[in-house]
């Protein structure tokens, strides 16, 4: 039997919620179940504000929009990433620099951010790879050294922290994602941390549309208007009834998650030791939610070996990112491979392997048998 990569989390109260949702009244967004996911948020992670879009991207843009780019602005990004972490700071107005990344972990370089910072730097956005802190409290530092804000990418973060702080707070805003690939899903959707309570107002205008329409509702002005530049960020409310099913299933998701993922590293580990692949390097002060399996390959050439052999056998290996610098886009703004050659070289040497709540401890022996055969 076919062991897929992924297999989208069902609860089995997503039905009830969307009934209710149907035998109700309020379809559009912001109703009754946007306010209940929201609320949770804040309450489980200790975020001051949550507001729930339609997609991580819509959150990212939402933070572009925040920072009022002008022509000239900087903003740094890793090139290891999903395209909208770039195409939402450029959408803005914002020249995008592309940074290094950490082999032993994928994150985002600190040491090479601050090679590339320039007195044009308006934003630094680390992407938490398969749910392991990015170092946000260095950018942190430098950020307060040169002028610049963080933003973190949690999109795949949810559930995860470091030094016990919850992944999507340790930055003023934080994308997250409720892709239907993520942990917890909507099919598709995305929430924005504001964790700066200063930033508040203003976010929930550009969530409004660009109107002054949620304090309209709070009974602060008696009618609304246009008063930024926004768009229709956030989701439907059967979106947020099926998402409000699967948050209350964070814990058995993350405890079946966890199971999976210690039986991977007991099956793995010997197979670092020995140097056929790596690890991602971690540290004692970080709390996984299991997002991804994944590891590194000596060679491209190997890589590629064993994801052919593994997916010729009906096993779900994929490789991640092609690295935004060297696509055709990163071309146009005048990059070439060569610019990041840790990027170019590693993200072509890693697979993820499938995880994800249909499988059994046997299905996970049987990946990692097929995948030591190969190598």
């Amino acid at each position: 039997m076919a062991i897929r990569f992924n297999e989208p989390f069902m609860t089995g109260r997503e039905i009830e919620y969307l009934t209710q949702v149907c035998n109700g009244s309020h379809f559009a967004g912001n109703g009754p179940f946007t306010k209940r996911v929201e609320r949770f948020l804040e309450e489980r992670f200790g975020v001051p504000h949550v507001l729930l879009t339609h997609s991580c991207t819509a959150a990212l843009e939402m933070s572009a929009l925040l920072l009022d780019l002008q022509p000239g602005d900087e903003v740094i990004v890793p090139s290891y990433t999903f395209v909208t972490t770039a195409s939402a700071f450029l959408r803005a107005g914002a020249k995008l620099v592309f940074c290094e990344i950490d082999p032993q972990t994928m994150n985002i370089d600190v040491a090479d951010v601050a090679r590339r910072l320039t007195p044009k730097t308006r934003a630094v956005v680390p992407v938490h790879y398969a749910g392991w802190a990015a170092d946000v409290p260095a950018l942190l530092e430098l950020g307060k050294k040169h002028g610049f804000v963080v933003i973190e990418d949690a999109a795949q973060g949810l559930g995860a922290a470091l030094d016990g702080k919850p992944l999507g707070t340790l930055a003023p805003l934080a994308a997250l994602s409720f892709h239907e690939t993520k942990n917890l899903h909507c099919g598709l959707g995305g929430a924005l941390f504001i964790n700066d309570p200063g930033l508040f107002d203003r976010a929930e205008d550009i969530w409004e549309r660009g109107t002054d329409r949620g304090r309209f509702l709070k009974g602060l002005v008696d009618k609304y208007s246009w008063v930024e530049l926004g768009s229709s960020f956030y989701p439907s409310e059967l979106q947020a009834a099926f998402l409000m099913a699967q948050l209350e299933a964070l814990d058995q998701n993350t405890t079946e998650r966890a199971a999976l993922a210690a039986r991977y590293e007991q099956g793995l580990r010997p197979l670092h030791e020995r140097g056929l692949i790596a690890l991602p390097r971690t540290t004692a002060n970080q709390t996984p939610n299991h997002h991804a399996v994944f590891m590194l390959f000596p060679s491209v050439a190997i890589a590629d070996h064993v994801r052919t052999t593994l997916t010729g056998q009906g096993i779900g290996a994929t490789i991640h990112y092609v690295p935004l610098h060297s696509s055709k886009m990163g071309q146009k703004m005048g990059y070439k491979a060569e610019d990041l050659p840790v990027t170019e070289a590693y993200a072509q040497r890693l697979l993820r392997m499938p995880l994800h709540h249909h499988m059994t401890l046997a299905d996970v022996d049987t990946v990692v048998a097929a995948l030591a055969k190969a190598l």
